[in-house]
């Protein structure tokens, strides 16, 4: 029990201390979270189904739908089609969308740079391991929960 207790009062600051790292590494981004984080995987997938894309950012498809609506508005997501099954629609990045995920992995990758520099290259790795063993951990028991 005591290790369940360790964790319940340490995800308020580690929540904390995740969403001040966002802030400070986003900054100048001009994308909320969640629109980012639909563009990104866009971008990972190449181009999806809109049920596709709702499994992977664990939403609802009316929720997908509108953030790809607002996204096809701004011209940084495209919807087609399938030629073989019209009731399919795939969403992909347009040119512009391509351009910004760039962009902005470019701002990102800056941001951690500039605030790790404050870090010795141990701590550094520290945190990277930390990072690697938080999201290896949480996937396995979050998968777990979801098939069990």
């Amino acid at each position: 029990m005591e290790r369940i207790e360790r964790i319940a009062r340490l995800y308020p600051q580690l929540m904390g201390g995740m969403s001040r790292l966002r802030t400070l590494v986003h900054d100048g981004v001009d994308l909320t979270y969640n629109q980012y984080k639909t563009l990104l995987t866009v971008a990972n997938q190449g181009q999806c189904t809109l049920r596709e894309l709702g499994e992977e950012l664990d939403v609802a498809m009316s929720s997908a739908s509108q953030m790809v609506d607002r996204l096809v508005v701004q011209g940084l997501l495209r919807r087609e089609q399938d030629s073989e099954n019209r009731r399919q629609v795939h969403i992909g990045l347009t040119p512009e969308g391509e351009s910004l995920i760039a962009e902005l992995q470019a701002t990102i990758l800056g941001g951690y740079q500039r605030l790790l520099s404050d870090l010795s290259d141990d701590e550094q790795e520290d945190l990277v391991r930390s990072f690697e063993t938080i999201a290896r951990l949480l996937k396995k028991v979050t998968e777990k929960e979801i098939e069990g």
